[in-house]
């Protein structure tokens, strides 16, 4: 991914940092040097490296200064010129017209090279020519190129500066090609912009019409002139863009003006025109960074700044926004957002976040893959709980207007007030290998027990859902999200900060498996202990996994004596297989709702520590108190013998 350029120290813009490569004798320096002078005349005393130089922001169009990086050509600097190659915004790649061989060393080393070190910068070759003059344009150098740059599409142009000249040029469009950069833009394969341009420039398109029906008249080109700081247009030159559209695009005009059609051609062609810096200035105004992403001053990121043990949810506000959107789709699509529909959600926003893991398979589905109410709104609040930037970029994109979220109260608090008022709840899934945890999401969000969408992966899986009322306080149903965690094979346990953002714990074990239940208490005993020394204890439940199967001897007895022996309740029979949960969901729910109750009760190693230390310090304070007793008994016994 290429680098983003930040600011330096003093806020001016990081220097763009251009690298100069290739053969011995190819003409890296002179090209440095010519470009500083713009002079063909000989320069006295030329090192066979520059040290870094700088050209100044008042060179280039848009002011960014560059910083120009010579390389050595010795074999024993092959290191130092990698480095600098990884380092670098783009790369300038140096040949000799004249000398075939080291144009075919550009495919052969040079480009292979930079593909093997994940190199995704702007490429420029600049050749020169010192005696044949057939070349000295640059359609000559367009010729010879041409199949290197079929094979490397990574290259962003090829110039002949053999006339000086035309070396300052080579800079200024590699600078150019980082400020501006072709790549997140348009596919050059495909001769199409790309996916993330398309749905940046349709939210531009709808956020510039929305006041005129959604079609672009002469007023929307204004706002949009206006807005990236251009001259309004003439209603003659208005008319005469719409001309130009409807000419090459016959979609991309009605009766009322250009349609969004005809407004992804018009950006179209100002990058295969070369333009491509105005659309990049259009995306910029309308708050998009170099990845087509918003950039991070459009995301209120202070408004989700939280504690470990706090959470980030949609406030009313937001759900009442989202459950409009799905009635106004639903009006088109039956009783359930198809995927087609639930695409159209997410058509000017970076991406669909849904289309990938861990949102992917995380909530019930209906038969034909689409989304009821309470799914849409669950998969809302799973990527708002856990991606909560990405959730408000989603929604900006949908032009919601005002606040998007809230905080929760931190958990200490809530046990202190034995309640919760969160609407979400996370339930950490912990448990042996083949302990059912899989089996459990996949009842939970209505795939068969079996169902292995997890494909064997050791990622964590989430599945969300909402949960009925039954015995639960509170009069709105709540959204319960099951982390299921996958262990590591040396026990390692998530981090506190992970554990944080545990409302409630479950862990499950084979109720048919001895040896699964005994993992399955010692792990819960070493999660107990972790969260309580970091202060982040969470209610716990055992649940007795595949009931459908013989329990193990005394296993009833064994369970039930053990957990409350550490005060909590007794295991809860399920089977995922048969369908029979016993109202889990429910009671996971309820638990979490009231986080003062099921807290097992294990000494904490601070605890066994602080009592360790105690008895420790007696044993000093004995020992020390037996030591003075005999000092002075022997000097009273001197004392006597003195006598």
């Amino acid at each position: 991914m290429m680098r983003m350029l930040g600011l330096g120290g003093s806020g001016s813009p990081k220097p763009v940092r251009i690298v100069v490569v290739g053969e011995k004798g190819t003409g890296k320096t002179s090209l440095i040097i010519a470009a500083l002078n713009e002079s063909s005349q000989p320069q006295p005393n030329i090192p066979p490296v520059l040290p870094y130089t700088t050209f100044p922001s008042e060179w280039f169009r848009d002011p960014i200064p560059a910083t120009i990086i010579d390389t050595s050509s010795k074999p024993e600097d092959r290191e130092k010129v990698v480095k600098e190659v990884k380092e670098a915004d783009a790369i300038v790649l140096t040949f000799v017209v004249d000398i075939p061989e080291t144009l075919d060393r550009l495919s052969e080393y040079w480009l292979p090279l930079f593909r093997q070190l994940e190199v995704r910068v702007p490429i420029i070759i600049a050749g020169c020519s010192v005696t044949n003059r057939e070349y000295h344009n640059q359609s000559g150098m367009e010729i010879i190129t041409t199949s290197i740059r079929e094979q490397y599409p990574e290259i962003e142009t090829c110039f002949d500066w053999s006339a000086h000249h035309i070396a300052r040029k080579v800079f200024w469009y590699a600078q150019h090609a980082v400020t501006n950069p072709v790549g997140p833009i348009y596919d050059k394969e495909t001769g199409s912009l790309k996916p993330r341009c398309v749905a940046a420039l349709t939210r531009v398109y709808v956020l510039s019409t929305r006041d005129t029906d959604f079609i672009l008249n002469e007023a929307g080109l204004n706002n949009i002139q206006a807005q990236c700081c251009y001259e309004p247009l003439t209603p003659s030159q208005s008319r005469g863009l719409i001309d130009f559209v409807q000419e090459r695009s016959p979609l991309g005009v009605d009766e009322n003006g250009i349609t969004i059609e005809g407004f992804l051609f018009m950006n179209k062609y100002l990058v295969e025109q070369g333009r491509i810096r105005r659309v990049w200035n259009i995306l910029r105004k309308f708050g998009y960074n170099n990845e087509l992403r918003l950039a991070d001053d459009m995301i209120p990121y202070s408004s989700f700044k939280r504690m470990s043990d706090q959470s980030v949810e949609l406030s009313d506000e937001a759900i009442g926004f989202l459950r409009g959107v799905y009635k106004n789709l639903d009006e088109h699509s039956g009783n359930n957002l198809g995927p087609q529909m639930i695409g159209f959600v997410f058509q000017i926003s970076p991406e669909n976040p849904w289309s990938i893991a861990p949102y992917k398979d995380a909530s019930e589905k209906t038969d034909d893959g689409g989304l009821s109410l309470e799914a849409f709104l669950s998969l809302w609040n799973l990527l708002t709980l856990i991606d909560p930037a990405r959730s408000l970029e989603c929604l900006i994109c949908l032009c919601y207007p005002s606040s998007a979220v809230r905080i929760t109260r931190r958990r200490a608090i809530d046990r202190k007030e034995q309640n919760s008022d969160r609407r979400v709840f996370q339930c950490f899934v912990f448990g042996p290998k083949n302990a059912g945890k899989s089996a459990l999401l996949n009842r939970f969000i209505g795939r068969p027990y079996d169902d292995d969408n997890n494909n064997g992966s050791n990622e964590e899986r989430y599945a969300v859902n909402m949960v009925d009322n039954d015995g639960v306080t509170g009069d709105v149903k709540k959204t319960l999200v099951l982390k299921e965690v996958q262990m590591q094979e040396d026990g390692f346990l998530p981090s506190n900060e992970a554990l944080g953002a545990c409302d409630v714990a479950i862990f499950l074990y084979d109720s048919s498996d001895e040896s699964s239940w005994k993992r399955a208490i010692d792990l819960l005993v070493k999660v107990a202990t972790t969260s309580e020394d970091a202060g982040l204890e969470f209610p716990c439940l055992m649940v007795a996994a595949k009931a459908d199967l013989d329990s193990f001897p005394e296993a009833i007895q064994e369970t039930t004596r053990a957990t409350r022996d550490i005060g909590i309740e007794a295991p809860i029979p399920i089977s995922s297989k048969l369908g029979d949960l016993d109202n889990l969901f429910q009671k996971i729910s309820t638990a979490a709702e009231h986080p003062h109750l099921g807290i097992p009760k294990i000494k904490s190693k601070k605890k066994r520590s602080r009592k360790l230390m105690k008895r420790s310090l007696m044993v000093v304070s004995i020992g020390t108190g037996a030591v003075i007793v005999g000092l002075v008994s022997l000097r009273l016994y001197a004392a006597r013998k003195q006598r």
